[in-house]
């Protein structure tokens, strides 16, 4: 045997003093990182209203649309418009054949003027017997025939004048008129065609205000209110955005889609719109009350649910330290949370290095972001925000 050889025992000895010299420097090592504060970017949480861009989308749409139908039944004489006319209240959209209607009425006017030449007749005649009676030379029930026989021909004459207008006005039937300003969006006769009181005869459609009706998640019932302005983007290519107001809110909810209807009306004076097409409304939302808002980039989500927040907080000597915080969150908007729970207004919370973070570990940071509250009250700012719904709690 060789004497260069170990001997097996001292090999046995030699091997756990490996190890274990191993795992002390492992273990040194881990004690110098760990040592070496993590460099992490935090911001402050922010008390005060909630504000938030919510767009919302729905179709314009014509609050007057008709087809509309002749008051009279007749024959088709003349069409005054077609599509794409645009008319005023009142202007003629067809003319019927009204030679008959003219010639009735002709009748009935003749028949009003002999009834008016007899009343006249009777009552010269009462008149007369009213003298020969005070001679005696008409008897009593005379004097009472005459004064019935006016009576009579006044009646009659009251009945054919009310012919006379309601013919007259059949006549005037004859014409069928816009019954408001818009636009005919077809034509449905054509001259020669009998139509009933219910044949359609022109399509007509209001254009000059139209109705834009959206459906509102019920998380905002309270925050939509008549009268609040709202940013109007048709999906069409328009030099600036339209301006709307809140007409009307419908309180009653969808209780299915958890939503309430809200309407306005945009001014379309310059036939830049047209009904049927989609737009988004943008409006400016704000609480009463004022809520804790922290940056979404605070946020981590724990794999078996819920979220945290990593604050940083001072220890008596002065070294900084990350600390775990679970935390419930409301609304969500942009890059900013409403926090329900967890946190308390001018907490420090980190937003960049909190992936890895340990609690109780050392850091140092590297920049802390301007507050939340500062950068929004910047308008343009405000006006490139961008809505990302959450439920509360997600």
């Amino acid at each position: 045997m060789n004497d260069c050889t170990p001997a097996p025992g001292r090999a046995a000895q030699i091997q756990p003093r490996q190890w274990l010299l191993g795992a002390l420097l492992s273990l040194t090592a881990s004690l110098l990182a760990a040592a070496e504060p993590a460099v992490v970017d935090t911001a402050r949480v922010d008390e005060r209203r909630w504000q938030q861009t919510v767009p919302l989308y729905g179709t314009l749409t014509s609050p007057r649309d008709a087809e509309v139908t002749p008051r009279i039944a007749g024959l088709v004489d003349t069409v005054a418009v077609d599509a794409g006319d645009r008319v005023a209240a009142g202007d003629t959209l067809i003319e019927l054949d009204r030679a008959l209607a003219r010639l009735e009425l002709d009748t009935l006017q003749a028949s009003a003027d002999e009834a008016a030449a007899q009343l006249d007749e009777a009552r010269r005649l009462l008149r007369e017997a009213d003298r020969l009676a005070g001679r005696g030379a008409v008897s009593q029930s005379e004097l009472e025939a005459r004064r019935s026989q006016v009576a009579v021909r006044a009646a009659a004459l009251q009945r054919l004048r009310a012919e006379v207008a309601a013919q007259r006005e059949r006549l005037t039937r004859h014409t069928l008129i816009a019954p408001f300003d818009g636009e005919v969006r077809a034509r449905l006769v054509d001259p020669g065609e009998y139509v009933a009181q219910t044949t359609p005869a022109v399509s007509l459609v209001a254009t000059e205000t139209l109705r834009l009706d959206v459906s509102a998640p019920q998380q905002y019932f309270g925050l939509i209110e008549p009268g609040m302005q709202v940013r109007v983007e048709p999906e069409t290519s328009l030099d600036a955005p339209l301006t709307a107001k809140v007409d009307v809110i419908v309180g009653a909810s969808d209780a299915s889609a958890r939503s309430f209807l809200v309407r306005m009306f945009v001014d379309n004076a310059n036939g830049a719109l047209t009904p049927g097409m989609s737009a988004k409304a943008m409006l400016e939302l704000e609480t009463a009350e004022a809520v804790l808002i922290a940056p979404r980039d605070a946020l981590v989500r724990v794999p078996g649910g819920g979220t945290r927040m990593w604050l940083v907080r001072e220890d008596d000597d002065g070294t900084l330290r990350a600390v775990k915080r679970q935390v419930s969150l409301g609304r969500s908007a942009d890059n900013e949370v409403e926090v329900l729970d967890g946190l308390e207004a001018g907490d420090r919370v980190v937003v960049r290095g909190n992936e890895s973070l340990e609690a109780g570990q050392p850091v140092r940071i590297r920049d802390e972001r301007t507050s939340v509250e500062e950068r929004s009250a910047s308008p343009p700012a405000r006006d490139r925000r961008s809505l990302r719904l959450s439920q509360p709690g997600g």
